[in-house]
């Protein structure tokens, strides 16, 4: 079917420059986020806060989250160079292994789920402490 009002040279050009333009600001604002200051996580188990850690660069650690109905198994954390991951557990605790697999989280709201333990790791910001985020009146 031919089109009534094919395009002109300058709606191609008006088109393209949008894309460019949205895809650069995409970009941008993924590469260097929106200045979120000093970082850490949290971790959850049962919907209990157990452990707030620091992400600090140079810091290289494993933590051991304790997790069951009697604190009888143990989860590990790796944190090194600014971010965290879930070490791998035994298949009888969690069968599939996705919080392992989920790999390396840095940046403000990633996060892994561990649903057979029920444990939720979370990298926050300080400037997520506010309660309200906006008032309209």
């Amino acid at each position: 079917m031919i089109s009534r009002y094919p395009l002109k040279w300058g709606d191609i050009i008006v088109i393209v420059l949008f894309v460019f333009l949205g895809a650069g600001g995409f970009m941008f604002n993924y590469h260097y986020g929106t200045g979120e200051g000093p970082k850490y996580v949290e971790v959850h188990v049962d919907h209990e806060l157990v452990k707030e850690i620091s992400l600090n660069p140079g810091q290289e650690e494993v933590y051991r989250i304790p997790f069951d109905s009697g604190n009888e198994h143990e989860a590990e954390l790796e944190v090194k160079k600014g971010r965290v991951r879930m070490l791998p557990m035994e298949p009888d605790l969690c069968p599939r292994g996705i919080c392992s697999h989920t790999g390396w989280i840095s940046r403000k709201g990633e996060s892994i789920t561990c649903v057979p333990n029920n444990i939720f790791v979370v990298i926050k910001t300080a400037e997520e402490e506010k309660e309200v985020d906006e008032i309209t009146y």
